[in-house]
């Protein structure tokens, strides 16, 4: 064999061993299907330190008063075919709040305390399982992107229902895809959304925690181009360039000792958004925990916002 094969057929190999590999392993990590467990189901002994252990008993607590009202399971086809599961608490109201969460949570683990502030607060309450979690389908997340067309379908499915006035409720990734949703909203019954611990793009959030765990910068560009390739998504696109083109009214919240998502992004958001808009920052909130922190301070601010457009 000609040398030059040979030294072609090594950089190949070193390419698949040092790079390619590693970069799949991290893809299928990142946007693989998650099991999406209730938070007292883990290894409490491996998560030990995990920020939301302090707050357990009130997640519980706020769970089970949740769920003593009657509430159905419900499901959804989305415009590219799966079946997505929520579970519709029904009051009988015309304002129906929609609530997303976060990646790899369970939506009670991170909805419990607002979906019960928001049903006591008039709303029917409708709580969704995001494509690629739990009992939704799909093999894959997208952290957002098409996930927003899945908060145009869920919309479609609360006006069905008779919603008149529809809030948009999204923490972490559920912000996130609220966001990118924003400028899609006109003609929807959507009157208004809260953004908690939303970030920026996904991009610079696995930025931000490839430098935390310690993974080579060059997994990155890697991640882009396969994003790109495998789910046709563009993970460097922010929700900041969507909430520019929105005319729906927004309330940004985060917390100040969110060491997850930086709270500047609800801060860059925030400025880029186009609509009418509010901004608080709990303080001491850990990340999409601001209601269990500051409970009277964030219901007292939404309370407002919500009397200005519900």
């Amino acid at each position: 064999m000609a040398l030059w094969a040979i030294l072609a057929l090594t950089a190949a190999g070193l390419f698949v061993f040092f790079l390619l590999i590693p970069a799949l392993l991290v893809f299928f990590a990142v946007f693989g299907k998650k099991k999406a467990v209730p938070f007292e189901q883990y290894d409490l002994k491996k998560f030990s330190s995990h920020y939301y252990i302090p707050y357990l008993g009130r997640i519980a607590e706020a769970r089970k008063k949740l769920q003593a009202y009657a509430h159905t399971g419900v499901t959804i086809t989305t415009a590219d075919g799966l079946r997505l599961y929520g579970e519709f608490y029904d009051r009988g109201s015309t304002r129906t709040a929609i609530l997303f969460h976060g990646i790899n949570a369970e939506m009670y683990t991170n909805l419990s305390a607002q979906g019960l502030f928001l049903y006591e607060s008039g709303f029917n309450v409708l709580l969704t399982c995001q494509r690629a979690h739990a009992k939704s389908e799909g093999r894959f997340t997208t952290i957002g992107l098409r996930e927003r067309y899945d908060v145009l379908d869920w919309v479609r499915y609360a006006e069905q229902r008779g919603a008149k006035d529809i809030l948009l409720y999204g923490v972490s990734m559920g912000a996130a895809g609220v966001a990118y949703a924003s400028p899609l909203l006109g003609g929807t019954r959507v009157r208004a959304m809260v953004m908690e611990s939303g970030f920026y793009s996904i991009y610079e959030q696995m930025r931000r925690d490839a430098y935390k765990n310690h993974i080579p910068k060059i997994m990155l560009p890697a991640q882009w181009v396969l994003a790109k390739l495998l789910l046709r998504v563009n993970i460097k696109e922010t929700t900041a360039d969507s909430l520019a083109r929105t005319d729906t009214p927004a309330f940004f919240l985060h917390g100040t000792a969110d060491e997850t998502v930086e709270y500047r992004w609800a801060q860059t958001n925030c400025e880029a958004c186009a609509s009418p808009k509010q901004l608080l920052l709990a303080e001491n909130a850990p990340h999409t925990l601001c209601m269990l922190e500051q409970p009277e301070i964030v219901k007292k601010e939404l309370k407002g916002f919500f009397e200005q457009y519900f």
